[in-house]
């Protein structure tokens, strides 16, 4: 795992490797093992790596022997060693073990086709001396990131971070207030956004081509169902075959492995896997999780059997006491680079500090809900389809504002059941695509007016996921809610928390869920063998039985997340009221007496459970914070 950067430069530009060294300074993280930079006499590329395959060589940026091609390459591709084979048939002779050089010659031999092949987590540079050209692409699923600004000379820059990208004195610092929407509403700002006006991130499945100041990008990979019938029998026994194959495959390293382990369903299965494996080769798998001093959040209890079960070395890590500390939230703005509203962020880089202090790579159980049906949305957005498809518009309009009325007049549990029946009124009456954006929404698109000062707030919201009309009408509703969450959700959120945290500590995670093998099989799994009755993720959980205790399938899902508003201390609100005085860069963002509702809210969160959640009360405040603190330390201008 690396991180990679570099830009082009205008002709007669002098100090250009000193802004690449200044770029890479910037992410030293991701790869604190070795750096490097190379000229090619139109662009610099510069990286940092932690070695993983081929330690003593597969040193970056690698050239190829005519100096034609230079590449820098952040990620793993799990399927190298049988493209090399292939290079070697077609008389490629390799100097090194790495994946880097399989990666570089596949690029020789067939160029922009040769990401058609790749299996793995992978982002890219690569060079063409010959033709001028700058070539930037990334993998199907967007597990790993990549960044890029193209100024309005035509020179464009790029970076695995944002940190390292505003390293380069071009690169503006503006908010981008269309962004801010986003992430308000949906807690993360999806691709090819960023909260930089200007910058973007490639979006997962595309390729970059620059030449001559003038950019072309093109996708050569999109996930999409594709449900197809099948038996269960045959079904599972393939899938067992393929979780074998593929942890397998992402076992392969020079470096100790180990594996997350909350005990939910997903990361079991693959420590299973993967303990199996390691066993017979005659080994002990490291196993990780994190502990909560509060029951609702804690599995460290069912993470400590299933290690015992399997046998695995066992590492936790108890999180008692805990309370607001502003270092732990500059950690995380100075390594995800803009706000992003989803805590368990904190728990993910505690986690990943333990793994990295005894192993280099940790498998990960990230891309199990969204590709086999694990998450409640999706019985909420069949409900929400009877709903609309039943009963008149006009009595769920009537039914809400009547539920509106009797809200505040309740508490306790009554109060949850009426703020959820008032809302799925509400949102039935939209789209199933908004639909389902509302239901998750943080704040509702209707808010926005009234919270922020800007124009026209909320009045063109961009889209997280774009899909086309037939595939939305040829999903069931509980697929519906995998596509949009794989198209979106996971990408922006789910991965780019996980690449960002895991790189803090200086720890590659693997996410054997999300190889190519068992994406394409997910895909075509009917909906029938992914959900029964109120149970999802059905032939995951089957494919990991006979090696887990039952406990596993027993236990109530629960989220990786922290007691927010437990957390929250007198710091925490000190610095908040701070990052919204007067004078501050964020001041003006919103409307004063709408945000100071918000901060009450938050302060009382456990008090309005008619008209808000506590977690969604708390949620609200901690990315307000972030996006003042981001502001702050970044130097944005509003």
């Amino acid at each position: 795992m690396c991180g990679i950067n570099g830009y082009v430069y205008r002709a007669g530009n002098v100090g250009q490797l000193e802004i690449a060294e200044s770029m890479n300074a910037a992410m030293l993280h991701r790869g604190p093992d070795e750096g490097g930079v190379a000229d090619t006499g139109f662009a610099a590329l510069a990286m940092r790596r932690l070695s993983i395959v081929d330690v003593r060589d597969g040193h970056q940026p690698m050239r190829s022997e005519d100096g034609r091609f230079t590449l820098v390459y952040n990620g793993e591709l799990y399927d190298f060693a049988s493209l090399r084979r292939e290079l070697e048939e077609l008389g490629h002779t390799f100097r090194t073990r790495s994946d880097t050089e399989v990666l570089l010659r596949s690029w020789i031999q067939r160029g922009r086709e040769s990401l058609e092949r790749f299996n793995g987590m992978f982002a890219f540079a690569i060079a063409d001396r010959r033709d001028g050209s700058l070539v930037l692409a990334r993998d199907p699923l967007g597990i790993k990131p990549l960044y890029w600004w193209l100024g309005p000379g035509g020179e464009l820059v790029f970076s695995s971070e944002l940190k390292s990208l505003l390293a380069h004195p071009s690169v503006p610092r503006k908010l981008d207030r269309r962004s801010l929407e986003m992430l308000l509403v949906d807690r993360y700002v999806a691709d090819p956004w960023t909260m930089l006006e200007g910058v973007k991130q490639l979006p997962a499945g595309c390729w970059l081509r620059w030449r001559g100041g003038e950019i072309e990008i093109g996708r050569y990979s999109e996930f999409r169902l594709d449900p197809q019938p099948c038996g269960e029998r045959e079904a599972l026994a393939e899938l067992r075959e393929k979780l074998d194959e593929t942890v397998r495959s992402q076992l392969v390293a020079d470096v100790p492995v180990g594996v997350f382990l909350s005990g939910g369903v997903d990361s079991s299965t693959i420590a299973a896997y993967a303990a199996r494996a390691v066993r017979e080769a005659g080994g002990k798998l490291k196993s990780f999780s994190i502990g909560f001093d509060d029951p609702q959040y804690d599995e460290s209890e069912l993470a400590q059997a299933v290690a015992q079960h399997l046998g695995t070395e066992h590492h936790v890590l108890r999180l008692e006491n805990s309370r607001f500390d502003v270092s732990t939230l500059d950690t995380i703005l100075d390594h995800t680079g803009q706000p992003l509203g989803d805590t368990s962020c904190i728990p993910t880089l505690a986690v990943s500090r333990l793994a990295a202090s005894h192993v280099k790579v940790a498998l990960s159980g990230d891309g199990g809900d969204e590709l086999f049906g694990g998450y409640e949305h999706m019985f909420w957005a069949a409900r929400m389809r009877f709903l609309s498809e039943t009963t008149p518009a006009p009595l769920r309009r009537a039914g809400s504002a009547v539920l509106a009325q009797v809200a505040p007049m309740v508490s306790g549990t009554l109060a949850t059941r009426v703020r959820r029946a008032r809302k799925g009124l509400e949102i039935s009456l939209h789209s199933p695509l908004e639909q389902f954006r509302r239901t998750r929404a943080l704040w509702q698109p209707q808010e926005l007016a009234t919270l922020c000062t800007h124009d026209h707030a909320g009045e063109s919201l961009r889209r997280d996921v774009d899909l086309d009309p037939e595939l939305v009408e040829r999903l069931e509703p509980e697929e519906l809610v995998m596509q949009i969450l794989a198209s979106g959700f996971m990408t922006g959120a789910i991965l780019a928390k996980v690449d960002r945290m895991s790189m803090a500590a200086s720890l590659e995670v693997r996410p054997p869920l999300l190889d190519r093998r068992i994406v394409d099989f997910a895909r075509h799994l009917p909906l029938e063998h992914k959900v029964h009755g109120r149970t999802g993720k059905h032939l995951l959980r089957e494919a990991g039985r006979d090696l887990l205790p039952a406990a596993v399938y027993e236990h109530r899902k629960q989220g990786f997340s922290i007691p927010l508003h437990r957390w929250f201390n007198a710091e925490f609100w000190e610095l908040v009221d701070g990052l919204y005085a007067p004078g501050s860069r964020a001041a003006t963002l919103f409307d004063r007496a709408a945000l100071q509702g918000v901060l009450d809210d938050g302060r009382k969160a456990t008090e309005n459970a008619g008209t808000l959640s506590e977690t969604a009360a708390s949620t609200r405040v901690w990315l307000l914070a972030s996006l003042a603190r981001w502001m702050e330390r970044y130097g944005v201008a509003a």
